[in-house]
């Protein structure tokens, strides 16, 4: 048909523009603490055979031919981001893959367990709510291996906090690689929570939804689970920084540009050629 050739080239030029959405939304963040790239994959259209008649008049397949290629699904780059100093205690990176295991605030301590009550995130910037209990921006609680909120107090059970029971965050708190909370002080040591941090098994079955933060997507099941000592490394007073990286993604967006005017210059001369066969057509009548 004529028009093959305009149809597989507007395909090509909505796969252009969906890859340059997520470049933009990749170099949007470059400087976003936590944030992990997405890329795209795309699929062919409508692949058609090609066939070759010989001399017997026989047919033969010699190839085949692609109608076009369309955005087929996006997916979440975990690779390491590098991680930068921040010299707040509060502030934990984690170094090899994993996640924090955080749960919303307003979900009750006695509430039975709901996995949709919780969420997951990379980003290690926490902070001490008014009574103590560490938190996200968003003043969800932190779980420990437990599933319980973490509370950083010399006595976690006293819900007094005066001076007798408050922390110097900055002289006295150690949280280890292995997430094990500890209070060094040279009057007062002692052991507090350990910070949960889980993986999953598939990450194609999650999905971001927003400020760092992912969830599994609905009906599917990733396989979550706590990892084990080892497998991974908490840095305090440091923040892992975004895996996008602003040289690729410029390049990224360069090169939709080119692609994007070739097919525009390509989608010009199918429409003359398609305007002179018109043409063509009515002068023949």
């Amino acid at each position: 048909m004529i028009t093959r050739g305009i149809g597989t080239v507007a395909q090509g030029m909505q796969a252009l523009i969906d890859y340059e959405d997520v470049t933009a939304h990749n170099l949007a963040n470059v400087t976003t603490t936590g944030f992990k790239r997405t890329n795209i994959t795309f699929q062919d259209i409508m692949q058609s055979k090609v066939q070759a008649q010989n001399a017997q008049g026989h047919y033969k397949e010699v190839g085949s031919l692609s109608n076009g290629a369309r955005a087929y699904r996006t997916y979440i780059d975990f690779s390491q981001g590098g991680l930068s100093e921040s010299g707040n205690k509060l502030d934990v990176a984690i170094q090899g893959s994993g996640f924090y295991k955080v749960r919303f605030q307003d979900v009750p301590d006695n509430a039975p367990y709901n996995e949709g009550d919780y969420y997951y995130q990379r980003t290690g910037s926490f902070a001490l709510d008014d009574n103590n209990y560490l938190v996200n921006h968003d003043g969800d609680y932190i779980m420990d291996v437990q599933n319980r909120r973490i509370r950083i107090a010399r006595d976690p059970d006293d819900e007094n906090l005066d001076d007798m029971n408050r922390l110097d965050i900055n002289k006295d708190l150690i949280i280890g690689e292995s997430g094990q909370i500890e209070i060094n002080n040279p009057m007062y040591r002692a052991l507090l929570q350990k910070i949960q941090v889980c993986d999953f098994e598939d990450k194609t079955k999650i999905s971001g939804i927003g400020e760092g933060k992912y969830l599994p997507i609905y009906g599917l099941d990733p396989g979550v689970y706590t990892k084990a000592d080892g497998t991974f490394s908490l840095q305090q007073g440091m923040i892992e920084m975004s895996n996008a990286n602003t040289i690729v993604e410029m390049l990224n967006s360069i090169n939709v540009s080119r692609g994007y005017e070739s097919m525009s210059t390509i989608l010009r001369t199918e429409s003359d050629t398609v305007s002179q066969a018109i043409n063509l057509g009515n002068i023949s009548r």
